[in-house]
Order: structure tokens, then C-alpha cells, then sequence
């Protein structure tokens, strides 16, 4: 867990204390230094053997450093200080944010891990650089305008969550994970703000026999969990009964290890309930079923807005905080998951992409092309624009400037030749460093839980990319190499099964018990007064009726929830009110 917060160009203890003081959950611990007009502070877990992570260097050099490389030495911010002055970027993994400001020089510089386990968001505001863990940290700043950003809330729309710099906070930007920031101040004014990657994942195809593939993936992936075994806690494992985070569990097991399998129970809709419980025996793990009772989730709504700080629209975010929350109430402090598997091993969504590649797309027609399928994968509000934004809204974000703004977010074709490989790589960077990752470190960190995540590993990262593809999507087989790799370590079912996903039954919620949170922040009043969408649009969705084009019910309730959690945000952090 951990935070950081800090202010370049004026005196700003206190602030920075009341932006520590906004993230209790980040842990028990504060050390605030100064120097000069720079003030940086730390909230950490309070541990005997911990070494300050916020100080100065002899050189008078200001440090501030949260989280730590992996593996960890015994001094991690001292040693990860000394690899980053020196550029020492090969083979530099785990998860930390590091800010050093140069009082002589004038110029801070900071750094985001590989995969953004440590977020970074920054805003210049009244001749200061301010920067912190978390969105809500920079929100008590004395006078900071609450504005929405028009172009982050189309990316939200589009996705269902947002990508990028930008955030939905007008003036607020984040560091991209495996980047490097630096600001430069003049006499305490601000001159420039630049960003600028020091990790950059690419295709490095390899000829390679499928055995070896499927030992050295077994190898690679066991080491990842090895790696991250400390510190030591009371763990818990998010048990899907899916291939992934059954591996975890397997991979766990083989290290020693026996955490507590948690998995969610969705009554008649559950689909992996008995699967989940077929591992847990099988690994020897202790199983807790938790109940996904939508009731729940909407009585714990506002703090689940709050304890994501941005906006993440999936069906799946409500019941993982009840994941959370559970765990949290078995005494765990340490939870594991399999997210990212899919990402790396050409998982599900790869294959509709590959076929339309394929069979589609033989016209000239934009909305053909594969950027406009991929965009459309994700069953938003893609292509449907017009009927949804309000002038405003739309006005902010012309018909000229939605491809544009998302092709950055679509992959670069010099970092992969093979198709799935670029689908591959622009999934990661988009959905599993923007979305997968960051919503589950928020909400683990919200119940004060510590996440470890062995699939975004970046040694095991490169070597999926060194793979033919074959050994991925092999066939009609999604992971192939990876089911290689366990066929003797789990059950044979469950290893080559084909995957069915968390399945929420979102519409069921949406439109049943979950009605009077959607009618309360989705009525015509309320939509109108955000003046972002339009009423009726947003009114015949309310009604149970979707677009004319869609054939499954459930994107009608992944539509609606996107919805409800943008207006919940709205609340929470533009309003400044409950979210509901």
C-alpha cells in the first residue's frame, strides 16, 4: 500500500499533512521533510525494521519514494535511488513511485514502475508542481478548481474507465506507468511538464519447441509468485475457478504457501462456483464462498466510489469490492489474483479479434477497420455518439477528434508484427495497466489490503512476447502454453476448459434490486443537470430498452452500470457530495 504526497514552489506543510491525512487506509505510519519551498510526505505501514523513504541526500537532493522494486534489497529506496540515477532500466520490476527534486538544479524528476502497480497523479495550480498517490489527496488543495474534462469523459465512455494522461478532473494528469517525468521551475514558475517512457514492451519472436516453451513458462511464472512472497501476511487468494487464478493457487502451494481461496457466489447465475471449489480441494485450500448480493453493493456504493478515486464502469468492479470487504473481515492483509493472464497469453478476447481479422474487414469502410471493431469490443458507447451526447458535450469532443483521441490507445504496429501479438499489446497497456490493475490495487488498498498480482511480472511479461503465437491462441485454444504448463498441476477439467468469465448478471441487477440507485442517479433531472448526456437516451436504457442493433441483454446492464458509476464519481469528486 503506502502513499505519497508533495508540493514543489511554496511552503505547504500542512497541505501536504491534510493530503496524507485524506488516504487513512494507505497505512499507520506519516513522515513529512522539507526543504527549501519543496515539502515531500509519506503514509506507510508501520513496521520496526522499515527505513525512511522520505528524506534528503547529502547532495541536499529532496527523496520521496513509496513501494519498492522486486526483488527488494535491504535498503530498496537508497538502491532503487542509485539504479534510477544511473539509468539501469534492464531487468527493473515491482512496484514504486519515485520523486526526487534537485533544489540546485531546479528540476524534479519522477518515475512510475513498469506496469503502474504505484500510481502518480500531479497538477500545477497557484506557481506550485503538487503530486500524489491518489486523485482524492489533490482535491484538498486550497482552491483547486473541480471541473469535468470533456475529452477524459469519451474515453471513459468509449472504455469504461480512462486511459491516458488526462483524468476526468480538469487540470489533474497522471504519470504513465514505465515513464519518466520532469518538471523544471523558475523562480517557483512553472515552465514545462514532460513525459517520457524508460520501459517499452515489444515483440521479440523466438523459434522455440513447445515443451521447452511450456517448462520455461512454468519456470517464469512460478518465480514471479516467488518474488513476491514477501513481506509475509495473512493471504487470501481471489479464486475465479478459472485457469489463471487457479495457477496462483497452484504456484502458491508449490512455494509453501496455503493462503485463504475466496470466491464469489452469484446464486443461480454462478457459472465457476463448483470449478472453484474443485481447485480449492485439490490445492488443499480453505474456500469462503461470498454471497455477490447487489443489495450490498449498494449500500456500500459511496465507498466504493470514493475507495476508486477514478471512475471504473465494468459490472465486475461491485462485486470485487465485496471480494474486498470480505477479506478484510477474515483478518487477511495480503490478497493474490490471477488478473493479467489474459493479456499475456492471448486470453478470450484475443479470438473475436483474430476472426474479424481474418473473415472481416474486407471493405474500405472505417467502421470496418480494426480499430473500429477493437473500439466496439468493449460494448459501450462507441459509434453511438451522437445519439447519447449532448450538444455541450458534444461540441467539446467533434466528430473529428473521437478517432483521434483514442488511436493513441490502439497499438503501435512497430512493436509487433503478428496480429494477435498487437491485440495483445494494445489490450495490456490499455485495459490491464488502465483498468485491470489500478481498480484492483484501489480496492484492495481501500480495505487495507496489500495486492500481488505475479502475472504483470516483467520478466515473465517479455518472455510471453518471445513466443510464437501458436503457442497462445492454438487453435480454438486460448492460453495454450500456459495449459501446457499446468496439465500436471491441476485438474484436467479445469485446465482445459474453456473460460466463461465472472458472468455477472448485471441487467438482472440493474433493472431488479438495483433499480432504485439507478432511478435516483440516472433520472431525467439528474442527467439533465450534468448536462453531459442525453435524457432520453439514458431514459431508454432505464426502461430496459438498448440500442436497436444489440441481441444481448447483458450489454443493456453494462451500459446502464457504466452510467451509474460516472454519476456516482461526478458526485463524489466534482460535487464534492455522497455519490448516492
Amino acid at each position: 500500500m503506502g502513499a505519497i504526497a508533495g508540493c514543489v514552489g511554496r511552503p505547504s506543510d500542512g497541505v501536504v499533512a491534510a493530503m496524507l491525512d485524506a488516504v487513512p487506509h494507505r497505512g499507520d505510519a506519516v513522515s513529512i521533510v522539507s526543504s527549501g519551498d519543496a515539502t515531500f510526505g509519506l503514509r506507510t505501514t508501520r513496521r520496526g525494521d522499515e527505513e525512511p523513504a522520505v528524506f534528503t541526500t547529502p547532495l541536499g537532493a529532496l527523496i520521496g519514494c513509496v513501494g519498492a522494486p522486486v526483488p527488494a534489497g535491504p535498503h530498496p529506496a537508497v538502491e532503487l535511488a542509485g539504479r534510477l540515477e544511473r539509468e539501469e532500466w534492464d531487468g527493473l520490476d515491482g512496484r514504486f513511485v519515485f520523486v526526487r527534486w534537485d533544489p540546485e538544479a531546479r528540476n524534479l524528476t519522477a518515475y512510475r514502475d513498469a506496469f503502474g502497480m504505484r500510481s502518480l497523479y500531479w497538477t500545477q495550480h497557484d506557481g506550485a508542481f503538487w503530486f500524489a498517490s491518489e486523485l482524492k489527496q489533490l482535491l484538498v488543495i486550497p482552491g483547486l478548481t473541480r471541473a469535468i474534462d470533456p475529452v477524459a469523459i469519451h474515453k471513459y465512455l468509449t472504455f469504461s474507465f480512462v486511459p491516458g494522461e488526462a483524468t476526468p478532473l480538469a487540470g489533474v494528469r497522471r504519470l504513465l506507468p514505465g515513464h519518466i517525468l520532469t518538471w523544471h521551475a523558475d523562480d517557483g514558475h512553472r515552465v514545462g511538464v514532460h513525459q517520457r517512457p524508460w520501459f517499452r514492451l515489444e515483440e521479440n519472436l523466438t523459434p522455440i519447441e513447445q515443451a521447452a516453451a511450456a517448462a520455461r513458462t512454468g519456470a517464469l511464472c512460478r518465480d514471479a509468485v516467488a518474488k513476491r512472497l514477501e513481506p509475509p501476511g495473512n493471504a487470501g487468494l481471489y479464486l475465479s475457478g478459472g485457469i489463471d487464478s487457479s495457477a496462483v493457487g497452484a504456484w502458491l502451494r508449490d512455494l509453501g504457501a496455503a493462503p485463504t481461496a475466496l470466491t464469489l457466489d452469484f446464486g443461480t447465475a454462478s457459472v465457476e462456483r463448483e470449478e472453484a471449489a474443485e481447485v480449492a480441494a485439490h490445492l488443499g485450500l480453505k474456500l469462503e464462498v461470498v454471497p455477490a448480493d447487489p443489495t450490498a453493493i449498494m449500500d456500500q456504493f459511496d465507498a466504493l466510489i470514493r475507495g476508486l478515486d477514478m471512475p471504473f464502469g465494468d459490472a465486475v468492479t461491485g462485486p470485487q469490492w465485496l471480494l474486498g470487504k470480505a477479506a478484510r473481515s477474515l483478518g487477511l492483509d495480503v490478497v493474490w489474483n490471477g488478473e493479467g493472464g489474459d493479456q499475456l497469453f492471448g486470453g478470450w478476447t484475443s479470438k473475436p479479434m483474430v476472426a474479424a481479422a481474418v473473415y472481416g474487414g474486407l471493405g474500405t469502410d472505417e467502421d470496418d477497420s480494426p480499430e473500429a471493431r477493437y473500439l466496439r469490443s468493449y460494448h459501450r458507447f462507441y459509434g453511438l455518439e451522437s445519439e447519447l451526447y449532448t450538444p455541450a458535450l458534444e461540441a467539446s469532443v467533434t466528430p473529428g477528434l473521437r478517432r483521434s483521441i483514442l488511436r493513441r490507445f490502439l497499438g503501435d504496429d512497430t512493436r509487433a508484427q503478428a496480429f494477435l501479438n498487437r491485440v495483445r499489446l494494445t489490450d495490456l497497456s490499455l485495459k490491464g495497466l488502465h483498468n485491470i490493475l489500478p481498480r484492483a490495487e484501489r480496492i484492495a488498498a481501500a480495505h487495507g489490503l496489500d495486492v500481488r498480482m505475479p502475472f504483470f511480472d516483467r520478466a515473465l511479461a517479455e518472455w510471453s512476447f518471445t513466443l510464437p503465437t501458436a503457442l497462445k491462441l492454438h487453435g480454438a485454444c486460448e492460453k495454450y502454453v500456459l495449459k501446457l504448463a499446468l496439465q500436471k498441476s491441476l485438474p484436467e477439467g479445469i485446465v482445459w476448459r474453456r473460460k466463461f468469465g465472472m458472468s455477472v448478471p448485471i441487467t438482472d441487477w440493474v433493472l431488479g434490486p438495483m433499480r432504485p440507485l439507478v432511478e435516483e442517479l440516472l433520472s431525467d433531472q439528474s442527467v439533465r443537470s450534468r448536462g453531459l448526456l442525453q435524457p432520453a437516451f439514458v431514459a431508454a436504457l432505464r426502461s430496459g430498452k438498448d440500442v436497436a442493433s444489440e441481441t444481448r441483454r447483458r450489454r443493456l446492464g453494462e451500459r446502464l452500470w457504466a452510467l451509474v458509476m460516472l454519476e456516482g464519481w461526478c458526485r463524489r469528486f466534482i460535487d464534492g457530495r455522497s455519490a448516492a
